[in-house]
């Protein structure tokens, strides 16, 4: 595959573990389904800074801006979401994150969460690490290769030695891994330590630390996907696809936490659009081709696209009582295909309302 296709699979993929789906292999943080890893950081810092600055002095950033003003909907976290003969309801992007600066809802957001007699997350699974472990095990064809192949068959020698090099840094003996899919032992490895640190003293990611607030307010909480689906959508991902995404985050492993610093930052401004593309241009370029559109479109189509148009059939009749607070990774908001137009096109008013 070209550079091209890697650097955009990585920025997909880092995107969705951050803005797309608070998944069973990541949500008690990276490393957390590895055995043997160790924190090789300062604990509870991540020590990555914003990039963008140095975008802006090369002339990507003008780039990145220009592909995110395309996109609808790029922009803003929180949507109102209105019908006639219905109390309104409210639809805020979240970032599966423990930083404290994730953590603190604006103003408008906090208000909007206060009035609301429900809150909808993608998955109640992941509220329950016992229960989205139980998904893992009883569906071992989502995690595990095939029976007689090992990771060690998808990779060529070069790629083979860089796993194995990264592995020993974290303390995990290739062995333990070798078994596991690409995507799961990727999805383990591609956030910094510090969610792991931050995670182990007891800090969730934002969509549980609502649910935990909705729970104690008395409020219902609901989800539109189960863990079992959440893994089913990443175990479909083309095996190619996810040994890309596995060598690429170990190979640009050291810029991961400034890209991370920046995808924050980016996410408290509410340039959702941003992200991925910030991501993708981050990455360092070696080679250029053209082949990747079809690879990658796939990869949105099944991790994104697919996934949205489940949640708007699930979420609608749980909308139609109004009064509802619809937190959901910020990937899925916007694009033509976004929850915010695919509201539209139902019949809701969705306004931004931030």
């Amino acid at each position: 595959m070209t550079t091209l296709l890697r650097r955009r699979v990585l920025a997909g993929t880092l995107s969705l573990l951050a803005l797309g789906a608070p998944l069973p292999a990541s949500s008690q943080g990276p490393d957390a389904a590895l055995p043997g890893a160790v924190e090789t950081r300062e604990a509870g810092t991540c020590g990555g800074r914003d990039i963008t600055a140095e975008l802006a002095a090369d002339g990507r950033l003008a780039a990145v801006e220009a592909k995110a003003r395309a996109i609808p909907n790029g922009e803003g976290k929180l949507f109102r979401i209105e019908k006639a003969g219905v109390p309104a309801s409210y639809l805020f992007g979240t970032m599966h994150l423990t930083d404290p600066r994730v953590q603190a809802l604006p103003p408008q957001a906090e208000a909007a969460f206060a009035g609301a007699d429900t809150l909808v997350i993608e998955t109640l699974d992941v509220l329950d690490p016992a229960k989205s472990a139980a998904a893992m095990f009883a569906k071992p064809d989502l995690t595990y290769l095939p029976p007689g192949q090992t990771l060690a068959d998808l990779l060529d020698p070069e790629e083979e030695a860089l796993v194995r090099t990264a592995l020993d840094k974290k303390g995990v003996p290739f062995t333990a891994v070798e078994r596991l899919q690409p995507w799961f032992v990727g999805a383990s490895l591609m956030l910094p330590p510090c969610e792991a640190e931050r995670a182990q003293g007891g800090a969730t990611v934002l969509d549980v630390t609502l649910a935990h607030r909705a729970e104690a307010d008395k409020k219902a909480v609901k989800g539109l996907e189960s863990a079992t689906e959440q893994l089913e959508a990443m175990a479909s991902l083309p095996i190619d696809i996810q040994v890309e995404s596995l060598v690429s985050t170990l190979a640009f492993a050291d810029r991961l936490p400034d890209v991370l610093e920046t995808m924050v930052n980016l996410y408290l401004d509410g340039k959702i659009a941003e992200i991925t593309p910030v991501v993708e241009a981050a990455m360092p370029e070696s080679a250029s081709g053209l082949g990747s559109g079809e690879a990658y479109a796939a990869f949105e189509e099944r991790i994104v696209t697919v996934r949205n148009k489940t949640m708007i059939e699930r979420v609608e009749p749980i909308l139609a009582n109004g009064d509802v607070f619809v937190a959901v990774g910020s990937l899925h908001l916007p694009g033509q295909e976004g929850l915010v137009e695919l509201l539209r096109a139902d019949g809701w008013t969705v306004t931004r309302a931030d």
